[in-house]
């Protein structure tokens, strides 16, 4: 009994993978646009390596001979992809009235302009918001003033064996506030800042992926100054690795290991500063994980940074809360994110306007203005919105009640299992922020 057992569990493992490449082929087959026939190819043909494989091991004669079937038909496939692919490449280098290699010039020069293109619409501008306009988040933003604000500013104090962080990892909760830090840094700084997404880096055509990521770090090296690259949601682009994945990932992957290597060289050292965020660090693959210098936790907001974020929200609205409702705000939205947060005043603000739609009775101020009131109110006027001059009509002043309305609606979106994960990995792999 012992040995068959023992022969089944070895094979489920080779019927895992042979499950995986066949997945990969077709998931590449349903698609309508940009096709990667060499990606149909490789999962056709490392399938069926595995399934002739199985065949000589498997026992069973049931799935032996579905295997067998299997086997005539991945054949079949891989056969009439390769066939296939030969007319595509004679197609793309057979031309009967442009010479190859001019051809071929032409274009590089018509991808290389399209990857220059993508490159630069990463780069923002200095913007409006700086640290002060972050709330909480202290440790994260004294570390990143060291990494990129301090050596610019203070060249002299980074001398010797004194170098400041080169890649530092932002990680935590969505919504705790690692885009707006970015956001911070770039007005801080008197450099190029590239603000950059997997949807700028990933492209459908083969071998152009690597290409951008290579010419984004040497677009950076290129300019004056120092240059900070931001990349948000790098766990779409640096997941853990498989030997089920495709190749054209793992090629993507090896890329931007080996130019977040090249960034210690000396050409680049005193030029890039890359910054990384993710919500889900668990999934970063460990040799990038082990690249980051810093990894910085940006946790929920404290009860003092969900005050900073109410007074930061209604600063252009002129309205002064007492240190009562403020502390009533802040022990209500416990477990709130700052996004969670922004949503609820929004909302809060929205009652004033509410309650504009609906009034029936006015009351007119000296100026001449129209804000709602009840009807016992003294001197009201009854009449309906409609029936104002739309220029005159005002809403009543935000009171903290209608915070603490919003809040029946506006809910936090993160659970206490996903704040257990964040730290248990910052136990293991991070630094409080």
């Amino acid at each position: 009994m012992s040995g068959p057992l023992y022969l089944h569990v070895d094979l489920v493992k080779d019927y895992q993978d042979a499950a995986a490449w066949l997945s990969t082929a077709s998931e590449e087959c349903q698609k309508t646009t940009c096709v990667d026939l060499s990606t149909m190819i490789a999962g056709c043909d490392n399938c069926l390596a595995l399934i002739n494989e199985l065949k000589n091991r498997e026992e069973n004669s049931f799935r032996k001979s579905a295997l067998e079937q299997l086997s005539i038909s991945l054949c079949n496939s891989s056969r009439i992809l390769h066939t296939k692919r030969t007319k595509v490449d004679s197609s793309n280098h057979g031309s009967q009235h442009t010479p190859a290699h001019v051809k071929g010039e032409k274009g590089n020069e018509h991808w290389q302009t399209k990857r220059r293109a993508v490159i630069e619409d990463t780069i923002i501008q200095q913007g409006n918001i700086s640290f002060r306009d972050v709330a909480g988040l202290a440790e994260a933003k004294e570390t990143l003033r060291e990494a990129i604000v301090m050596p610019i500013e203070y060249p002299q104090l980074f001398t010797g064996g004194l170098k400041p962080w080169k890649r530092v990892l932002l990680y935590g909760p969505p919504g705790t506030g690692k885009s707006r830090l970015a956001q911070a840094v770039s007005s801080e700084i008197h450099s190029t800042f590239y603000c950059v997404s997997s949807a700028d880096l990933i492209s459908s055509w083969v071998g152009e992926s690597e290409k951008i990521i290579r010419e984004l770090f040497q677009h950076a090296i290129q300019q004056t100054g120092r240059s900070v690259i931001f990349i948000d949601e790098i766990d779409s682009i640096c997941r853990s690795r498989s030997s089920s994945e495709e190749e054209h990932t793992r090629r993507v992957k090896t890329e931007l290991l080996r130019q977040m290597e090249g960034a210690d060289n000396a050409a680049a050292v005193e030029k890039i500063f890359l910054l990384c965020a993710t919500n889900r660090p668990w999934e970063l693959d460990s040799a990038f994980l082990r690249r980051f210098q810093k990894r910085i936790y940006i946790p929920l907001p404290d009860s003092n940074a969900r005050r900073d974020i109410l007074k930061i929200h209604t600063k252009s609205s002129g309205i002064k809360f007492s240190e009562g409702e403020l502390q009533l705000f802040a022990a209500s939205t416990e477990g709130y994110s700052g996004s969670d947060l922004s949503n609820l005043i929004l909302s809060a603000m929205y009652e004033p306007v509410r309650e504009v739609q609906k009034a029936t009775h006015w009351f007119e101020t000296e100026d001449g203005l129209f804000t709602p009131c009840s009807s016992s109110a003294l001197n009201a006027i009854e009449k309906s919105l409609t029936g104002l001059p739309p220029d005159l009509v005002r809403p009543r002043q935000l009171t903290i009640e209608d915070f603490l309305k919003a809040l029946s609606s506006c809910h936090s979106t993160i659970s206490h299992a996903e704040l257990d994960r964040f730290t248990e990995f910052t136990e293991k792999y991070g630094h409080c922020g």
